[in-house]
């Protein structure tokens, strides 16, 4: 199983995890649809005002940062 993980970091500890499971059975596009939307969001929560195109490299990127907060888009294997 594939995980796709938001992890917020705030000087320099980790505040929050959120985890999203892909399934065999889902539809993975969904679920890598929901965890950017959610990395967006905690993004634009904490000062990000790129454009649709620099978000979107961003989310290539996998990583915003903004003073002493960071949001993390990492994926993983289980």
């Amino acid at each position: 199983m594939r995980v796709i993980n938001v992890i917020e970091i705030v000087d320099n500890n980790t505040q929050g995890i959120e985890s999203f499971g892909i399934f065999e059975e889902q539809l993975s596009q969904d679920v890598v649809d929901k965890a950017e939307a959610n990395f967006k969001m905690k993004a634009k929560e904490n000062g990000c005002t790129a454009a649709d195109e620099e978000m979107e490299e961003i989310i290539s990127e996998g990583y915003y940062e903004n003073g002493t907060y960071s949001v993390n888009l990492v994926w993983s294997e289980i």
